[in-house]
């Protein structure tokens, strides 16, 4: 019995090793197909692979190894947000190789957490000092952080009619028409581009229609194939068409061509690659210059600074022939991607770039040459670059601007907040600001008033806007530009401010202006204003144009105050019979309210009443001796406030 256990023991090893042999040799297999998978590019894929070799494998060593590769290859396939999670996952481990501190850092920039960011590049330059990429990328975390702080002037939107949740990239824009390359659905084909996990891209198009866009369509004439074409510039006739295409019309190539057509008979002949392109490196991203002379594109060909280059080769259209590529320099390429050029009509280069200090992913730079010589690139900052990947600018000719609120280009970026993976952003000019600051006060007691209503009025007394004072009387707000207006404050029981007029026109920078309001408070009934200036001739109640002036102040208070409804009393001096003068001032108190009436304030908010001699202000009764300035102090005109809660009736 003893010796059947043995024999049973030494079967069960037996099997047990080789089950652990065949367990190790499909572990191997599997490795080997993800690391295959990883080299030819497709990061995608090779991620799913090595999540699954993840969860199986328990040797903590070799699990990091897998760990390092879901995490790069998300990377590399531009999936931040998975990227990140398995990089966080991984700098917790003892994974040795220093490389992932400076990765997690980046994938920490195109979050925009540049402080974070900071520290791990800080963390690496200690493990590996002097390392010029974590210098660069130090200097990049201060810069972004200053940039986002200090925005440039243009405001970015998302152009969410053409977005999809999958990639929308490179738009251009010709004759009224934004050419972009997409991975949507309505792609052509059923091919998986497995880099990124989506269909092959093909062309769209769309038109502006009023404050949207006509539905995106495929680009019609057999330009687009079942594989991968994107990043594309066609001329300002719409008839001639370079494009890049990547793997081949039939998917098998692994490098990028650039490729044209032209335009016949409203269909685009068959496109044949360029001559300068090469089975042995990619080429694409081409942008012809304003000239014709020099086409402008990206290339991984040898004898560049880095990983893809910007390059430019001399272009003769008479004969069709193309010269010798000509690299833009150190001063626009760098160690790492350079890629996307376009050509503005201006001789400027955009161009994406991973390789200049930057605010994340590949950033958008400007560069022109300058007697042969490109000049250093130049960051053009937020808000157009962001954390994300901010690449493939167009610019909108000046011709076909026509408002000010009009997109002056295009570009792609898979920022946070966007649709999908690469979406498409219009660029308009953010026009200066006009804004004023100021305070309102009780005039008397110079008191702040908080909630009162500060308005401004067009030219034409248009309400363009009401705001409210807070608690400590204060209030801003940013004015409209290129229009003169005009700016009041009034409160409940407060007589409203007069006008101040605002002038932004011709604005060139941000301008602030600061007014202050002091308000009077309405008095009670028992309080009277005496209306100085306002005479009449001898035993006459016709109103003076020295009088009409002073009756024209109280018309501004009036439709300042539409609230308040008045009393208008005449008074005389003591001389004349008393019954006289009371007919004379009810006369005269009469011939006001018509005054104020025929300027346009309702009748039944003006009450006339004559005093006559009854409410003298100084002495000079009958039978006493005065001077003519003691008797002018009684023949006075005055307006009291009978109510503040006037509603016009209908």
């Amino acid at each position: 019995m003893r010796n059947i256990y043995l024999f049973l023991l030494l079967v069960v090893s037996c099997l047990s090793a080789k089950s652990q042999q065949v367990n190790s040799m499909q572990l191997d297999l599997e490795m080997n197909k993800a690391k295959l998978t990883f080299d030819i590019k497709k990061y995608n894929t090779a991620a799913g692979l090595y999540k699954k070799l993840y969860g199986k494998i328990r040797d903590e060593a070799l699990q990091n190894d897998m760990l390092y590769m879901v995490a790069e290859s998300y990377r590399r396939a531009n999936n931040f947000k998975q990227a990140y999670e398995w990089y966080d996952k991984l700098v917790n481990t003892k994974y040795p190789d220093v490389r992932i501190i400076y990765s997690y850092g980046l994938l920490l920039k195109n979050f925009e957490r540049y402080e974070e960011a900071n520290r791990q590049f800080g963390d690496y330059l200690f493990e590996v000092p002097g390392d010029k990429n974590a210098l660069r990328e130090i200097k990049a975390c201060a810069e972004a952080q200053m940039w986002k702080a200090n925005p440039k002037r243009f405001t970015v939107k998302e152009v969410a009619a053409l977005n999809t949740e999958f990639s929308d990239y490179s738009p251009f824009y010709v004759k009224g028409n934004l050419i972009w390359s997409s991975s949507r659905n309505e792609a052509t084909g059923n091919e998986i581009f497995e880099w990124t996990g989506q269909k092959c891209s093909d062309f769209f198009t769309a038109s502006p229609s009023g404050n949207s866009w006509s539905k995106p369509g495929n680009l019609k004439g057999g330009i687009n194939t079942n594989f991968n074409e994107g990043a594309g510039w066609m001329d300002s006739t719409g008839s001639v068409f370079y494009f890049t295409q990547c793997n081949g019309t039939d998917g098998k190539g692994m490098n990028c061509k650039i490729y044209v057509s032209y335009k016949e008979n409203e269909t685009w002949v068959t496109p044949r690659p360029l001559p300068f392109c090469s089975d042995s490196f990619s080429v694409g991203h081409p942008a012809m210059s304003a000239d014709g002379k020099r086409l402008f594109f990206a290339s991984d060909m040898p004898g560049g600074f880095g990983e893809k280059d910007i390059y430019y080769i001399p272009y003769n259209n008479l004969k069709d022939t193309w010269g010798t590529p000509v690299n833009l320099g150190e001063r626009a390429n760098t160690n790492e991607d350079d890629m996307f050029p376009h050509a503005a009509t201006d001789g400027s280069i955009y161009f994406a770039s991973k390789g200049w200090p930057g605010m994340g992913g590949l950033d958008l730079y400007k560069t022109q040459d300058s007697a042969g010589t490109f000049k250093q690139a130049q960051n053009l900052q937020s808000p157009i670059n962001s954390g994300g990947d901010d690449f493939g600018i167009s610019f909108v000719p000046t011709a076909e601007i026509n408002k000010d609120e009009d997109a002056i280009a295009y570009f792609c970026s898979n920022r946070q907040g966007g649709k999908g993976d690469d979406d498409i952003y219009a660029i308009t000019n953010k026009p200066f600001i006009f804004k004023v600051i100021g305070k309102v006060l009780d005039k008397e007691s110079g008191l702040p008033l908080p909630l009162a209503t500060i308005t401004l009025m067009d030219s034409s007394n248009n309400t363009l806007f009401s705001i409210k004072s807070t608690e400590n009387g204060a209030f801003t707000a940013e004015l409209p530009l290129k229009l003169i207006s005009f700016i009041h404050a009034q409160k409940d029981k407060y007589f409203s401010s007069a006008a101040i007029q605002l002038n932004p026109v011709g604005l060139t920078k941000d301008s602030t202006v600061e007014v202050s309001f002091s308000l009077d408070a309405i008095p009670t009934e028992e309080y009277e204003f005496t209306l100085n200036g306002i005479y009449y001739d001898v035993d006459k109640a016709d109103i003076r144009p020295d009088a009409a002036k002073v009756l024209d102040s109280l018309v501004i208070i009036l439709t300042q105050n539409p609230g308040i409804s008045i009393e208008l009393g005449s008074h005389t001096d003591s001389r004349a019979a008393e019954d006289y003068n009371l007919k004379l001032s009810q006369k005269r108190a009469q011939s006001c309210v018509d005054y104020l009436t025929k300027k346009g304030i309702a009748k039944d908010r003006l009450t006339a009443v004559g005093y006559g001699e009854t409410r003298l202000v100084n002495d000079c009764a009958d039978g006493v001796d005065c001077t003519e300035e003691q008797h002018q102090e009684n023949r006075r005109t005055t307006f009291r406030v009978l109510s503040t809660d006037y509603k016009k009736k209908r």
